[in-house]
């Protein structure tokens, strides 16, 4: 359903344009665009149900396995849509996500909803999982808190988000450290993939498994967003990669019948990638002694706070802009 919920956005908003903002154009556009939100949404809340069963039949397991991939489904839409735009056939994403879910609906429906799955739970090395943790922290620290802080600074403007990039650059783009940076970001998708492996067949809170989900969700857009970055802009446009860029200028996101993809994949990319940072500091505060009330209650503000600083960047992206009397 999803790429024809952004469809269905996208003839509204543009009756919208032509009826000079006729009332049930308007109420149409609102309504796709809050479904667009809602159909990922609604997959990680099946996770998160299915997570906490303590024992799955064979179907419970596949649609557990689904609903938690079905979550990353915003970011897989525009990676697909780079690839099949570089290689010559812009219309066949369409096709191919079809064939695809469909494949994914048969594959739960055959599961055999009457024998209890067989699961092996597999031990993960700790120093694995602290190796995990260092390399987001780098990440933070040399580009993701900076890069954050700079799209927040859009709602200025293009031109102030443009002088703070410029800043930024001299150190993500440095010739050191920028290979670094993509080292530690592939070293986080793949140690990442890995746990998902090994967590994801276990029962698991609700925290868990939203931190399970949103690693998911963030395994794919970082794979995507480099695939933008470099190989599309970079080499096959040769082009920048700045605000222009990423809001789809001269159309914009809102009113262009490609571009609109970005505005699920941007806002939920913002708010799953600050969540799961909450989510990871939740098991460092369990691991030190903290109560898990307390320690849960840093997660929810967290993701809070996400959603918060999300909600600004992707709205910045549609052309807020934020003036000073």
């Amino acid at each position: 359903m999803y790429p024809f919920v952004l469809k269905a956005f996208n003839e509204a908003i543009t009756a919208a344009n032509v009826a000079n903002g006729a009332s049930a154009a308007i109420f149409a556009a609102a309504f796709t665009m809050l479904l667009s939100f809602t159909l990922p949404l609604a997959t990680l809340i099946i996770a998160l149900r299915l997570a906490e069963l303590e024992t799955l039949t064979q179907a419970q397991l596949r649609a557990k396995q689904v609903a938690f991939f079905s979550v990353a489904a915003p970011t897989i839409f525009v990676f697909l849509g780079v690839l099949t735009y570089m290689a010559g056939h812009p219309a066949t994403d369409i096709t191919i996500w079809i064939v695809f879910w469909a494949a994914m609906i048969v594959f739960v429906a055959l599961g055999d909803h009457t024998k209890p799955a067989t699961v092996i739970a597999k031990p993960i090395v700790p120093a694995l999982r602290v190796a995990h943790g260092v390399s987001a922290a780098a990440i933070v620290v040399i580009f993701l808190g900076f890069h954050i802080g700079n799209h927040l600074i859009g709602v200025l403007g293009p031109d102030a988000h443009a002088a703070v990039m410029k800043i930024g650059r001299h150190v993500y783009r440095n010739a050191v450290i920028e290979p670094v940076l993509v080292g530690l970001i592939f070293f986080q998708v793949g140690s990442g993939l890995y746990f998902t492996t090994r967590y994801i067949v276990t029962p698991m809170d609700r925290f868990r498994a939203f931190q399970l989900a949103s690693g998911i969700y963030l395994a794919f857009y970082a794979i995507g967003h480099m695939d933008s970055v470099f190989i599309f802009a970079r080499i096959f446009l040769g082009i920048d990669t700045d605000w222009g860029f990423a809001t789809g200028a001269p159309t914009g996101l809102v009113k262009d019948p490609w571009n609109i993809r970005l505005v699920p994949h941007y806002a939920l990319g913002v708010f799953f990638v600050l969540s799961h940072l909450a989510a990871g500091l939740r098991v460092v505060l369990l691991s030190h002694g903290m109560r898990r009330q307390l320690a849960d209650r840093v997660m929810v503000t967290g993701a809070i706070a996400a959603g918060l600083v999300a909600t600004i960047i992707i709205l910045a992206m549609c052309g807020l802009r934020l003036r000073f009397a």
